[in-house]
This record gives structure tokens, C-alpha cells and sequence, in this order.
């Protein structure tokens, strides 16, 4: 899976959430210009333009920072609460953080 992610923005949330996980992934830097790194337009990955967005390895492209974090935490089965209302209380506060 690549991160790709802008220093100092939103995007630290996935990162910080990704390590907490223990999910294996990559760092993938846009910059101003909306190029990636490794030299791809990363408008083609993301017509929004918007980080946080993250690439599976099949190519499935998810965005928006709650998707995301939610995403990571199914995904590695630690970050989320077992309890159902904690769980639901957990994603009010993602909302409200997203908006």
C-alpha cells in the first residue's frame, strides 16, 4: 500500500494511524504541482487532488481522511474500540475532526 501525503498535512493522521497498525506501507510525497515522487501525475490517481490518498497494491485508490483512518483500522483489526458504541462513538469523532 503507498501513502501519498503532503509534510505537515492531514495526511500525518493516516501515518501516525499506519505505524500504530503495524501495516506495511509506502511514503509517497506530492508535491505543489501535484506530482508524486516517483514522477506520476498524481491527478490521474486522484481527480479531487486531495490528500490523504492511499493505492493497494491491486491499484484501488481510496481518499478522504476518514475513509482512510477507517480503512486502516478494519483493515489491521487494532485500532478500533470491540466495544459496538465505543466503535460508533469513535467514528462521531472522526466526523467531527473530518469537518
Amino acid at each position: 500500500m503507498k501513502l501519498f501525503y503532503y509534510p505537515g498535512a492531514c495526511s500525518l493522521a493516516d501515518h501516525i494511524a499506519l505505524i500504530e497498525a503495524g501495516l506495511a506501507y509506502r511514503l509517497v510525497g506530492i508535491d505543489r504541482e501535484k506530482r508524486t515522487e516517483d514522477g506520476r501525475d498524481f491527478l490521474a490517481l486522484n481527480p479531487k487532488g486531495y490528500i490523504p490518498t492511499i493505492e493497494m497494491d491491486d491499484g484501488t485508490i481510496l481518499t478522504e481522511n476518514q475513509v482512510i483512518l477507517t480503512y486502516i483500522a478494519e483493515e489491521s483489526g487494532k485500532l478500533l474500540p470491540e466495544d459496538r458504541m465505543l466503535r460508533w462513538r469513535t467514528f462521531e469523532a472522526l466526523a467531527y475532526m473530518s469537518s
